[in-house]
Formats: C-alpha cells, sequence, structure tokens
C-alpha cells in the first residue's frame, strides 16, 4: 500500500542513508528498485503507516486509504492500536508492509517499525514476486497489490495513475520525444568508440634529410556529430551582408 507524502517531518531518511541500509538489509534487490519504491511506499519516513479503508466504508470519491505520518515510534504504535481496534488493515515502515503478511513474515508492526527489518520483510516480499512474474514491472504489481496486473491499472483516486507509473515507468501510450536516462542506459546505443593506429610518417625519395613528411595514407578519422552539428549551425546562420 503506497501513500502519498502530505509533509515534511524530521523522521524522515536522507537518500544517501536508505541507500547504505538497502544495501545491508535488503542485498539482493538493487538499490536503484528499492529507492523507487520507498519514495512511492512512504517517503522515506519510517514511521509512515496507511489504514486500508474497506470498500463498504468508503465515501463516495474517498481514496481507499489514509495516511499517517507519525514522529516517532511511540506515535506510531499508537495510531497501529487504533487502527486494529478498528479491525481495519494496514501497512507500516518504510516499505509499507502489510498487516496480512504479518503472521507468514513472522514479524510484529513493533518489528517493521526498525527500517533494517522493514527492508528485509520488503527483500523477502518482492523477490518471491520476481521469482513468480518474471518482468520487474508484474513484481512490481504483485508486491503492490498481491497479483500481477492490479499495480499495472490506472487509479482514478490516484490521478488516473497506475503504481508502476508512480515508481517511474511511463504510461504505454506515453511517446516521448526525448527519452528518460535510465531507457537510454538500458538500451546501450551509444555508438561504439572506433580508435586509429598512428602509421609512421613516410617520404619522398629525393627527401634524403626527411624534412617533408608525406600525408598519412587512408581514411581519416569522421569528424565527431558534435562538430558537424556546429558547422552545419554556423552555415546557416551565416548571414551575408
Amino acid at each position: 500500500m503506497s501513500l502519498v507524502r502530505e509533509e515534511i517531518n524530521m523522521s524522515v531518511m536522507t537518500t544517501g542513508s536508505f541507500l547504505a541500509l538497502a544495501i545491508q538489509c535488503a542485498p539482493n534487490v538493487h538499490p536503484d528498485t528499492s529507492l523507487d519504491v520507498v519514495r512511492v511506499e512512504s517517503g522515506m519516513n519510517p514511521y509512515a503507516i496507511a489504514e486500508i479503508i474497506p470498500r463498504s466504508e468508503r465515501k463516495s470519491g474517498q481514496r481507499g486509504f489514509i495516511s499517517y505520518l507519525p514522529k516517532s515510534k511511540q506515535e506510531a504504535l499508537k495510531i497501529v492500536s487504533e487502527i486494529e481496534k478498528r479491525k481495519h488493515r494496514y501497512s507500516v515502515g518504510l516499505m509499507q508492509i502489510t498487516s496480512t503478511n504479518f503472521k507468514k513474515l513472522n514479524v510484529t508492526a513493533d518489528d517493521l517499525f526498525s527500517p533494517c527489518e522493514n527492508l528485509k520483510a520488503y527483500e523477502k516480499i518482492i523477490t518471491d514476486c520476481w521469482l513468480r512474474g518474471g518482468t520487474l514491472k508484474r513484481a512490481l504489481s504483485c508486491y503492490y497489490s498481491g497479483n500481477f496486473s492490479t499495480g499495472q491499472k490506472s487509479e482514478p483516486e490516484l490521478d488516473n495513475t497506475s503504481y508502476v507509473q508512480r515508481i517511474g515507468y511511463a504510461p504505454p501510450d506515453k511517446k516521448y520525444v526525448v527519452p528518460g536516462t535510465k531507457d537510454d542506459q538500458h538500451r546501450g546505443n551509444s555508438p561504439p568508440v572506433q580508435s586509429y593506429e598512428r602509421q609512421p610518417p613516410s617520404f619522398e625519395s629525393w627527401d634524403v634529410l626527411r624534412e617533408y613528411p608525406l600525408p598519412p595514407s587512408g581514411t581519416l578519422p569522421p569528424t565527431p556529430q558534435s562538430e558537424k552539428i556546429k558547422d552545419d549551425v554556423n552555415e546557416q546562420t551565416d548571414v551575408s551582408v
């Protein structure tokens, strides 16, 4: 269950401290993935809570959850106690582990307000989703909803975005003119760098003192694309008076 970050408070972790912890406590998940998930799930607040409102109790237009961003573990546990009295499901901590998973993971809400314990639980869930789903999109949907499709569907109460879009994936019908940096890195479309071997100079037979080397034979290295662009621009902007 993901949260919308509604305020900034002193309990929010820094990106650097989160990444260091993720590498230590969830080593089988790429840190980039963990960072994208935590930003959506809790805004890096280790005490974040989402109370899941049953459909039968929701008012028209109401979101399916209520976000709480306590500033201390004591305050967080008090909120959890109140939610449990209402017999509602809820999710807690950095990676928003849902209460329905507590028994299977052998953890409590108290345990999961520890950032490292929360990350360990997250690693178990998303690794299982990945192994069964086969793709990262399906794994993220599974982590969010327990199945491979719900997290890829738009949600009207969340600005008609899907969970995977909030993580960072582009909408299926969105075509950008300039691609994202991650897409570009994965595409690996940078042209290979060519190397050119320098040949020893040659001379005419009459140049006994070797004072006038001949131009090198063969094809010269091509002009870099950036230089071609500059030349084209210069030609287009060179207005004669």
